[in-house]
């Protein structure tokens, strides 16, 4: 029976957890205190089903266990509850989970606990939930309380395993979760229905601590109780200068990012951010796209060529700050396995830098004198912060060429669905975001029928996106990622422009933080200097 809960909140959609900062300390802390960690922007749902963004992802692995993680440079992800995890058949992935695990709670965590979170996520169907992430998914078959079966629809599905280690993947406790709606961040907080590397508690004045948990079955173990404080970016930073925060994590104002990274005192940690901005075509109504009134496919390819040919990333590095973004020379980021340059040696300079001679050669090679009228639709809103700066430096260097004449369309989901069925898109300014750190989720969207690049298909890149989804050799996976990759930018229908980076900064007085190029974001390598 699932416990009973003394408050039950209708719609969990809109409930975030309210945290009032707390004063600073009179003095330092001692080598036993919790570190404060700044955590800039709103806490995230409790529940798992609530959000598949990445930064509810980055909170909630803190708190919940899963079968299986996604570490750097790993082809695979490892285990982590998980005593063992194979394909037993074609279509059946079975999980072994280590002995005696338990939740913080008392409560046993078995594999009907894990069968009952991934059929709750395709059950609520939350909007903003990984469920979209199981479709392969047929059924569940628990064998015994530490075996679990999952039968897939059709297999073997190399993504599978990366679902688990994602959002969809979280395990929960069926004796705390509501099984037909979300449950609310306080009802959460009440039963303790943690099994991660902290337990997670609030206390008077609306703070929040995540204190270590024994009984993780993790590799990794956390040693610091940490205090969690979320709130404005800029007032954060300004505590952490002061000495009243330790660690700050999340999007900073500009300002703030300077004062932090200018200061002697405070070490700063960057790490991939999972985030690749690229520019993507409509191969139909691009200038000489397929449906125009100009077709002529050798003359969009020279335009595509053109732009890959023009683009000074390292100047989109000098105009945003190191500490937002890095250049991005391949379709997978940085801290995803499979990134790779493949655009270096083959587009401007052959260096990575730009030249505009060939960009210019290139158009007049296919008759192309004038320059060429390129409108870019962009979603501000959806893109977030800084995309507006990095879409000026992108139109500057392409007008400053004398090669595009540039007009942006601000748009949102609704007005680009009509701008694409009237034929009034010809390129988009976006990003792909980590969906569950398997690389594949950043080519996939080139497949034929993909929107990412509409009227973008080749038979050569789908045979080897196919091929990837059922190949369960890792050396064989990375070889089709890269022949992936490079058939892709042989044909451009999306040119990479910049990757994100997250930064971390900590006060001295933390340990060496061991966040460096790891795109997952782990709080349990947080440690206080020992005096």
């Amino acid at each position: 029976m699932r416990r009973s809960f003394m408050r039950r909140m209708l719609g969990l959609a809109t409930a975030v957890v309210t945290v009032v900062a707390l004063a600073a300390c009179a003095g330092g802390p001692s080598v036993a205190a919790p570190i404060r960690l700044g955590w800039s922007g709103a806490v995230p749902p409790l529940d798992p089903a609530a959000s598949d963004s990445v930064t509810s992802f980055a909170f909630l692995t803190q708190i919940y266990p899963s079968l299986l993680v996604v570490e750097t440079d790993a082809a695979d992800p490892k285990l982590e509850i998980a005593e063992s995890a194979e394909w037993t058949a074609d279509n059946v992935y079975t999980v072994v989970l280590k002995p005696g695990l338990k939740f913080a709670n008392g409560d046993d965590l078995t594999t009907s606990d894990v069968k009952f979170s991934l059929e709750r996520q395709l059950a609520l169907r939350s909007e903003d939930g990984a469920w979209r992430k199981l479709a392969n998914l047929d059924r569940i078959e628990v064998i015994d309380p530490t075996t679990v079966a999952f039968h897939l629809g059709s297999g073997p599905d190399a993504s599978f395993p990366f679902v688990l280690a994602g959002p969809a993947g979280l395990v929960l406790d069926e004796e705390a979760f509501f099984a037909d709606e979300l449950t609310a961040d306080e009802d959460i907080l009440d039963t303790e229905p943690f099994a991660g590397p902290f337990v997670l508690s609030s206390s008077r004045g609306g703070s929040l601590t995540l204190t270590p948990y024994a009984g993780f079955g993790g590799a990794r173990s956390a040693a610091s109780t940490i205090e969690l404080r979320p709130g404005d970016g800029e007032e954060l930073a300004r505590q952490l200068l002061d000495g009243s925060l330790d660690v700050l994590t999340g999007r900073l104002p500009t300002d703030s990012l300077s004062a932090l990274a200018a200061d002697q005192t405070i070490e700063m940690a960057r790490a991939a951010s999972g985030r690749a901005r690229l520019l993507t075509f409509d191969f139909a109504r691009m200038p000489f796209g397929s449906r125009t009134e100009t077709p002529d496919a050798a003359k969009a390819a020279a335009v595509r060529g053109a732009i890959a040919d023009l683009l000074d990333r390292d100047a989109f590095v000098e105009a945003l700050g190191r500490n937002r973004v890095e250049p991005l020379m391949g379709y997978v980021p940085d801290g995803v396995t499979g990134a790779r340059d493949v655009f270096s040696a083959a587009r401007g300079d052959g260096e990575g830098g730009p030249d505009v001679e060939r960009a210019e050669a290139a158009l007049a090679a296919v008759g192309i004198a004038e320059p060429v009228e390129l409108s870019i639709h962009v979603d501000f809103a959806a893109q977030g912060d800084f995309a507006d700066a990095e879409l000026d430096e992108l139109v500057s260097q392409l007008q400053g060429s004398g090669l595009f004449a540039v007009r942006i369309v601000e748009t949102d989901d609704e007005a680009f669905t009509r701008a694409l069925a009237a034929g009034e898109v010809h390129a988009v300014f976006t990003s792909i975001l980590p969906a569950t750190a398997d690389p594949g989720d950043y080519l996939a969207p080139f497949r034929s029928g993909g929107m990412l690049a509409p009227g973008y298909s080749d038979s050569t890149v789908n045979a080897v996106l196919s091929r990837r989804l059922t190949e369960l050799d890792p050396t064989v996976r990375a070889a089709t990622l890269l022949e992936a990759q490079t058939a892709i930018a042989g044909q451009l229908p999306a040119i990479p422009v910049t990757q994100g980076v997250r930064v971390v900064f900590a006060r001295s007085a933390i340990a060496p933080l061991g966040l460096r190029d790891a795109l997952p974001l782990d709080l349990s390598l947080l440690r206080r200097q020992a005096r």
